[in-house]
Parts: structure tokens; sequence; C-alpha cells
């Protein structure tokens, strides 16, 4: 059936083109996972997604890319386009902590929101153009209540597409406010005002005739693939730039996961284990008070680091996000006396050692442990004094809080790792019925803070 617009010519009165619902699930996916990365405290199963797991990205570009060529052929995609840009965003949201390192505070911010902007605006699009391809509909009655839930979704109904799209879209950005008071702040309250400003505006500004909205469509479904593949492109190069940007990386200046420093941690190889069976001490008790104190100096000094890490971390987002979360008061100086107490105890486990150690022969498993034992502490309180000298200048700017927070957080991370491969390298020794009276101690010391790390991520 055709109909004719006044004074111009006849046009087709067929349904207007709409996204795929597999497009829709897909993105619908897509939108919650980066949601959730951008405002969560990040665990183990986001840090894959976010930097262990940035392949995902690079699929989902790819995804992307096809879909837009076939959506193209089928006169879809311009349509469809507020349901690409999340694909071609996740990418970027991989290399957030690259983009904004070594940046001053305000950089920091705008970048940060920029990104969060667009985070934010995805899960609304998503619902948007899902209600304006749902709406009108018969299978909806005219008084429905469904149509009073939110605004904008009775004028939808009415087939005021550009008023009832800006109430719709402006009413969910208000609804995220709840979520930028409670994981973000100020600044994204802002963000958000003025998003949903701009969409009032948008919908109190006069919409094109349904004439000129059908003439222009062939034109812009190339203009629409321009846009999707351009995107890709960019979006592509972003990621590897930003990826492999000298001095920048996840975490850093943590050696944790710096790519130049993979061999700067405790040597495990410094110490060869003997061949000998373990054999029980002739004086178990000095060498259990030995590895026992050796123990408890490692917790002090972790305690020190998760109390750095941590107000660190809160005292940047505090200043990224303008948010007010309570730190503890003067924490640098409080984990600094634990660092003290470490040092206190570490002395004392090294006498404990030193006389245990004499009464050992040469060529013992449990006097290796011991021997290993002892320097891996000693490598450790070496860098405590590196790291407590780099934070004190980190700290002197806002941005720098950050880089100090990953100091911490990273070198937390790598103590408990390198110290569970210590216990594997000599868990002979430590599960020796003969040598395990003495050691048990300090291996469920070992344990337990491995497991309190197991799950911790490095990187903002």
């Amino acid at each position: 059936m055709n109909v004719s617009l006044a004074g111009g010519s006849p046009v087709s009165a067929v349904a207007p083109p709409r996204p795929p619902g597999w497009l829709f699930a897909a993105t619908a996916l897509l939108t919650v996972i980066v949601l959730v990365m951008a405002v969560a405290e990040t665990n183990l199963w986001m840090h894959y997604l976010i930097d262990g797991g940035e392949f995902v990205s690079l699929i989902g570009l790819a995804f992307i890319a096809v879909a837009g060529l076939y959506l193209y052929r089928r006169g879809h995609l311009l349509v469809s386009l507020p349901l690409v840009f999340p694909w071609l965003l996740f990418p970027l949201i991989t290399q957030g902590d690259q983009i904004i390192d070594h940046l001053s505070i305000n950089p920091m911010r705008f970048i940060t929101h920029v990104l969060l902007a667009a985070i934010f605006a995805t899960p609304v699009a998503v619902v948007v153009l899902a209600a304006r391809h749902a709406l009108p509909s018969k299978r909806i009655a005219a008084d429905s209540p469904i149509l009073n839930v939110l605004p904008g979704l009775r004028l939808l109904a009415e087939g005021r597409t550009r008023e009832g799209t800006a109430f719709l879209a402006a009413a969910l950005f208000v609804l995220q406010m709840w979520i930028a008071v409670v994981w973000l702040g100020v600044l994204m309250i802002v963000t958000l005002i003025i998003m949903a400003m701009a969409m009032l505006w948008y919908g109190s500004t006069p919409a094109s005739d349904h004439e000129t909205r059908i003439r222009r469509r062939q034109y812009s479904e190339r203009f629409a693939l321009a846009i999707v593949l351009g995107g890709v492109v960019l979006s592509l190069a972003l990621y590897f730039a930003f990826k492999n940007r000298p001095g920048a990386y996840q975490g850093s200046p943590s050696y944790y996961l710096d790519p130049t420093q993979a061999g700067a941690g405790y040597d495990l190889a410094r110490i060869q284990l003997p061949s000998a069976a373990p054999a029980a001490p002739a004086q178990p008790e000095p060498v259990r008070e030995a590895f026992t104190a050796y123990g408890r100096t490692i917790e002090r000094l972790l305690s020190g680091y998760y109390i750095l890490d941590r107000n660190y971390t809160w005292d940047f987002h505090n200043e990224l996000f303008l948010r007010y979360t309570p730190l503890l008061p003067n924490y640098r100086s409080a984990a600094l006396a634990r660092l003290e107490e470490a040092r206190q105890l570490r002395a004392d486990a090294d006498q404990k050692a030193a006389a245990a150690r004499a009464a050992m022969p040469e060529g013992s498993p449990l006097a290796a442990a011991l021997d290993e034992v002892r320097a891996f502490v000693a490598f450790n309180f070496d860098r405590a004094a590196v790291m407590e000298e780099m934070s004190a200048g980190f700290e002197r700017t806002k941005s720098g809080l950050q880089h100090a927070a990953h100091l911490y957080e990273g070198e937390g991370k790598i103590v408990s790792e390198q110290l569970a491969a210590l216990l594997a390298k000599h868990r002979a020794v430590l599960e020796s019925p003969a040598t395990a009276p003495v050691t048990a101690e300090f291996a469920e010391i070992g344990n337990t803070i491995q497991s309190a790390y197991a799950n911790r991520v490095v990187g903002f």
C-alpha cells in the first residue's frame, strides 16, 4: 500500500526498520558487564575481563564489524548504531588505567568521566531503543498502567517518538544517580545531570518531517557503515597504542605487572634443595620458634602494606570522583608504625634463626628451608625501604596517590605469590612427619596469607 505525502511523491507505508533481537540481547549483556566493571571494587573475575581477558573485547570488536556489514546489507544499520557503540568502547575500557596513567588529576577526572558517561549511556540507549520499537503496540492498551511506569513511555506509545525518547532517557539517567552516589561521587552525579538535561533539550527541539527522514535513509546507511568500520579501526588502534605505551601498564609503577621487570622479585633459585630426606632437628624448639617468628614478621609486614594499599586507593578515588570515603586517620603513619613493628620482629627472628641454624647440619633440607625464609624476609624488607621512599614522593600530588596505591597493592600481591612458591618449593620439609611439627605454624601463616591475596588484583 502506498500513501501520498502533501506535495510529494508516493511513499511506501512499510514498517520502519528495527535492530534485530539478537543484537539487543548481546548488547544488553555487554552493557551490564561493562557497568559492573566501571563501578565495582574489582575482584578476580572482573580483573579477568578488564585486563587478563582483554582478548574478549577484541572478539567483540570482530563480532560488531561482521554484524555491521550484515545489518548494512539489510538496511538496518543506521537504526542499530546505538547498539554498536558499546562494542567499540569496550576495548578502551580495558585500557582505562593505561589511558589515565601519568596524567595530572584534572585530565584524569575528565577522561574518566567521559568514559563513564559512555558506559552509563549505553544501557539507557538499549532500553530506549527497545521501547521505541516495542511502542506503539496494539498488544498494549492506551490506558495500560505499564505506560505510566516511566516518563516517556506513553509518549512513545502515542507515536511522539522524539519527546518520548527524551523523557525516557532523562528519567533513566536520573535513576542511575543512585549508582553514582553509592559507588562514584559528585562529578558523576553532575555528569548524569548534564546528560539528562541534554536529552530534555533534544526533546524540546522540533523533529524533521517524515518525508525528510525517508529520503535520508539510504545515504545515512552508508554513513553508518563508515562510522562502524572507522570505529572498529580506531578502537583497535587506540587499544594497541595504550596497551603498548612505554611506562604505562595495569598497576604501574608496581613491578608486579611491569613487562620490563619480570626478574625483579625474589629469586627462588638462589638456594638449592638438598637431596637428603627431611629429618627431625636435634633441638626442635629453637627451630620452631625461628620459623614461627618469620611467619609473624611477614604477617605484620603485609598488614602495614594492606593499610597503605586500601587507604591510598580510597584516598585517590576520593580525589578522582570527589567522593568522601572515610579513611583511617593518619593512615600512612599508622602503616609505617606496623612496618616498624615488623622490623623489630624480623630482628628477633634473625637472632632465633642464627641460634637454631648453628645446631643444624649442612645439607639438611630443614636448614635450607630456614635459610630460604631468612633470605626471603631480608629481600622484602629491602623492598619496604624503597617503597616507603617512592610512596612519599607520589603522595605529594593528588594523581600520585594512584601510583602509591598500585605500589602497595602490587607488593602485597607479589609477596603472597612468592611466599606461596616458597612453600611449594619446600613442601617436602613442610609436610614431612619428621619436620612438620617445627614448621606447621609458619606454613599455616603462609597459607592464610596466600588465601587472603588469592583473589586480590592489581590496577585501578
